[in-house]
């Protein structure tokens, strides 16, 4: 870790914390990578004492498993036992950022929450990797779907401005990823793009749209529309306008940040 981390409990200085957040956006903007971004996100946590790290995209936020995963270095038995007792719901740190959409410490939850001796007890299952406390960081996009950017460590640096840097850097480093793994999925699958025109209506269809309101939108009749999702519904091998967004989102041709 970097000489110039202050002792636990001190406080590095503003221009510290601010110039080396600005550095990581800097290089992690320019990586294509996921392994090179993984790298580098991993190093950077590090220096602030968060040696592990999880973060996850959903478009369907009330669904688990590993294609949602875009990182994580949390231990593999730690992780399965979460999944397998469906922790995701029960997860009192998870429960109190998604009503208050900020980030929060397990500190902050254990301090500031009323929580059961059962929800105590899975915020301490950290502790058996060497994991005293960490961040949740929700990751918001337009359309209401809410990933998650969750660094951890043992004792680590929560201090008020550590605290700022890590959520910036904390919300690039999950875009990043995000990106990486689209393109990867992208390259993998054997389907031929939408078009712009198409991508539109796959846009609108995933805010719920009705083809006649889309027609509306887009200053075409809604026959053209039902034409246009007929053809991406081809080109995604999708048999409902559904999974047609599901899998739009998954091969990287629709992004809801709009």
């Amino acid at each position: 870790m970097s000489d110039l981390l202050p002792a636990r409990g001190g406080e590095m200085s503003t221009d510290e914390y601010g110039r080396r957040a600005l550095e990581f956006v800097s290089k992690v903007s320019v990586l294509k990578d996921r392994r090179e971004i993984t790298t580098l996100v991993e190093q950077e946590f590090d220096w602030y004492g968060l040696s592990f790290v999880t973060s996850l995209s959903f478009p369907d936020y009330t669904k688990g498993g590993s294609d949602n995963v875009d990182m994580n270095t949390r231990p593999s038995s730690y992780a399965e036992n979460y999944v397998r007792k469906n922790l995701l719901f029960k997860d009192p740190v998870i429960a109190a950022m998604r009503r208050s959409l900020t980030t929060l410490s397990w500190s902050d939850v254990r301090r500031e929450f009323s929580i059961s001796k059962s929800e105590q007890m899975i915020i301490d299952e950290g502790r058996d990797f060497g994991a005293s406390d960490g961040l949740t960081i929700p990751v918001l996009s337009n359309s209401g779907c809410i990933g998650i950017f969750s660094p951890c460590g043992h004792n680590p640096d929560l201090s008020q401005r550590a605290r700022a840097a890590l959520e910036l850097i904390g919300l690039y480093a999950h875009q990043a990823l995000h990106q990486a793994k689209m393109r990867e999925t992208r390259r993998a699958a054997d389907h031929t793009p939408l078009t712009p025109r198409e991508r539109e209506v796959m846009r609108w269809i995933a805010v719920g749209k009705s083809n006649d309101e889309i027609g509306s939108i887009l200053g075409i009749q809604g026959s053209t529309v039902k034409t246009l999702l007929g053809r991406a519904q081809l080109k995604l091998n999708a048999a409902t306008r559904t999974y047609a967004v599901v899998q739009a989102l998954r091969l990287g041709e629709l992004d809801l940040n709009f």
